[in-house]
């Protein structure tokens, strides 16, 4: 049986940049992606096509791209025309083409990517996650929240809007940053008890009763200045020259004992099942005083880069890179395989 052709989809919309200390960098790690995902599939037979999404002046020919019915289509799309709000509609666009491909559909996508909404969900249906609060105007008020609290923009992803500023110890504070991420994101913030506690992150892969959740990654908080609050913000994921890059130290397999891994794991691929997840996915959660884990952010379509999270823990299940990327793929591809039994159109 033939190898499906492959089209790898990305948003190109220009080198995204961060400015430290008075210097601008370039963090176009998306570019670097493709190219290594794009490898992997070669190595491993598949033939590629790359189809960027520029510009909305570019969606008549990516729409005639992806409705290729011998084609299946590895969505690395994180957004459209410098939108990340768009993510869920390249998703909508595939669906409404009947186009085969990777990740998480558009529902999934748009209800992660509002923080709040996803915390409802996971909630109401017995997901621990720190309390929380979705903030529309500048206010000290914390109604049953206790300090302190992190702040952040509600619909954001990457920890874009995230800084050593976000922990807040006073009402003052409080107002003061949600006023930040009004006027700077044009959206609102959400607030959440700040738990500070060991930070997690699981990778989950596969659909139904295949997913499974790979070795827990612990982030290590090495060398924080006394004061500064440990979390893993915008400088701290991305930019290299930042460091705060080189004190969050990933370690993946966590350290930990079986009955915390068990925990951790547990608590992933219900959260994973709870947003509909498909193919594959990371949640992050912290523990809290009481040994709990509660889940911070549920992420579909993570980045899935060679040195990421999501690569190194597979790495620590057995998986090298090429067999990463091709297990995301045939967890794709089955789901679009003829059932059988299934009564024909």
């Amino acid at each position: 049986m033939s190898l499906p052709k492959v089209k790898i989809i990305f948003n190109d919309d220009g080198s995204e940049t961060y400015t430290i200390g008075g210097k601008t960098v370039d963090l176009d790690t998306l570019a670097t992606t493709v190219s290594e995902v794009e490898g992997a599939l070669r190595s491993r037979g598949y033939e590629t096509d790359r189809v960027p999404l520029k510009s909305s002046k570019d969606l008549e020919g990516f729409t005639r791209e992806i409705r290729d019915p011998e084609a299946v289509v590895f969505n690395i799309c994180e957004g459209a025309f410098n939108r990340s709000s768009l993510e869920m509609h390249v998703a909508a666009l595939l669906e409404l083409h009947g186009a085969r491909f990777t990740g998480s559909g558009p529902l999934t996508l748009g209800l992660a990517l509002d923080k709040g909404l996803t915390k409802d969900i996971l909630s109401r249906r017995g997901v621990p996650t720190p309390g929380y609060a979705v903030m529309t105007e500048a206010s000290g008020k914390t109604g049953e929240l206790e300090f302190p609290l992190i702040v952040k923009p509600l619909r954001e992803d990457a920890s874009i809007g995230i800084d050593s500023g976000a922990v807040v110890e006073t009402p003052e504070e409080l107002r003061e940053r949600v006023g930040h991420i009004l006027s700077n994101y044009a959206q609102p913030a959400i607030v959440e008890e700040y738990v500070d506690g060991r930070e997690f992150n699981i990778a989950v892969l596969g659909n139904g009763s295949g997913r499974r959740a790979l070795p827990p990654s612990e982030i290590l908080f090495v060398d924080f200045p006394e004061g500064t609050p440990k979390i893993c913000c915008y400088e701290a994921k991305w930019v290299e020259e930042s460091p705060f890059y080189r004190k969050t130290v990933p370690s993946c397999p966590a350290k930990i004992p079986e009955e915390l891994k068990n925990q951790l794991q547990s608590v992933a691929l219900k959260a994973y099942a709870m947003m509909g997840c498909k193919d594959y996915a990371r949640v992050d959660m912290r523990l809290g005083k009481d040994g709990k884990a509660k889940v911070l952010e549920v992420n579909p379509n993570p980045d899935i880069s060679s040195d990421a999270g999501f690569a190194r823990a597979a790495k620590a299940a057995g998986l090298d890179y090429p067999a990463l990327i091709c297990a995301i793929l045939d967890s794709a591809l089955s789901r679009y395989a003829p059932q059988p039994g299934a009564a024909r159109a």
